[in-house]
């Protein structure tokens, strides 16, 4: 039997129709089945016995990417560089992530489901890369999602680093990252230009952040899988 492992969607508008669609983007459904688990979307909700009735169905979670978190969740007035946001998005979200790690169940946070991760262990987030000072690389870059866009390098002693080793190439597209460092939580990766690019829970089974975008590396190659692997593998152990 494989692990069921629930994916967050996003709220949005189709570009022909105008209706609205909840969806995540074929990648992550593709990435979980090459994984070895079996993909199940989740809605945007709030209501708190839906989300623990969410937490209890599934035996690990992929939070996707998406728009920028709501700077209220953390504490901050929005900036200028920010970006889209959803309070609705992050009002399901956050709190899903708090019950998953209560739960102590597997996840892997990719994007904005890195700074969900964040934020909801106490964290807050660089609203725009370009406000942590000069020298910052452009990490939202407009290529193809299989193409690679800068090296991180990996913490010795983390999961991540159990999984590739010293260094390694990803593909970018995020303007913001974490901050502070929420509680809980050690950084797994750097991009040479002191960006965040990967978290974890610490004392955790498998509970890492991933800022570069791995379901998009997939369609170039397998480097990324094992992310996806490590998941379905610890939510049968669990």
């Amino acid at each position: 039997m494989r692990p069921i492992i629930g994916i967050t969607t996003n709220n949005m508008k189709n570009p022909t129709s105008g209706a609205d669609i909840s969806t995540g983007g074929w990648n992550y459904n593709n990435a979980v089945l090459k994984g070895g688990g079996l993909p199940m979307l989740l809605p945007c909700v709030t209501d708190g016995g839906l989300l623990d009735q969410m937490v209890a169905a599934c035996d690990g979670f992929v939070f996707c990417g998406g728009i920028d978190v709501t700077p209220c969740s953390y504490g901050e007035m929005a900036h200028p560089l920010l970006g889209d946001t959803s309070l609705k998005l992050d009002r399901c979200q956050i709190p899903l992530m708090q019950k998953i790690i209560a739960a102590r169940k597997p996840v892997l946070a990719i994007c904005r489901g890195n700074q969900v991760l964040n934020v909801a262990c106490g964290g807050t987030l660089y609203q725009d890369n370009s406000l942590k000072g000069e020298g910052i690389a452009r990490h939202m870059i407009k290529d193809d999602m299989g193409d690679i866009s800068h090296q991180v390098t990996i913490t010795p002693g983390t999961k991540l680093h159990q999984l590739f080793g010293d260094r390694i190439w990803t593909n970018s597209y995020h303007h913001q990252s974490v901050k502070k460092l929420g509680d809980g939580l050690v950084i797994s990766a750097m991009a040479d230009d002191g960006i965040v690019e990967a978290i974890e829970l610490k004392d955790y089974p498998y509970g890492l952040g991933i800022q570069w975008h791995p379901e998009g590396m997939l369609v170039a190659g397998d480097n990324m899988l094992p992310l996806f692997q490590g998941l379905a593998d610890a939510c049968r152990k669990g």
